[in-house]
C-alpha cells in the first residue's frame, strides 16, 4: 500500500525536477521504454500475488501516471520558456 501511495507522487516529483531543471520532457520521452520496464518490475514487487492480472492492474495506473508526468513536464517547460521570452521583451 505504501509503494502504491508513493507511486502516485510521480507527477509531483516530475513537476519539481522539471522546475529545477534536472528533467526535461525530451529526457522522459527518450527513456520511456526503460521506465516501462521499471514500472513492470515495481508492479511485480508491489503486488501481493504472483499472477499476471494483478500485476497488470498495478502497472497500468503507474504507466498512466508516467505519461501524466511527461505532460506536466511539458507544461512546466512551456511556462518557463514563456516567462523567459517575456523577460527579454
Amino acid at each position: 500500500m505504501v509503494g502504491s501511495g508513493l507511486a502516485f507522487q510521480l507527477p509531483l516529483v516530475s513537476f519539481v525536477l522539471t522546475t529545477i531543471g534536472l528533467v526535461t520532457p525530451r529526457f522522459l520521452r527518450t527513456y520511456r521504454k526503460y521506465a516501462y520496464v521499471a514500472i513492470l518490475f515495481i508492479a511485480a514487487v508491489i503486488t501481493p500475488s504472483p499472477d499476471w492480472m494483478s500485476q497488470t492492474i498495478v502497472a497500468l495506473p503507474l504507466i498512466l501516471l508516467y505519461e501524466l508526468s511527461i505532460r506536466v513536464s511539458v507544461r512546466v517547460t512551456r511556462r518557463q520558456e514563456k516567462r523567459d521570452r517575456e523577460e527579454w521583451s
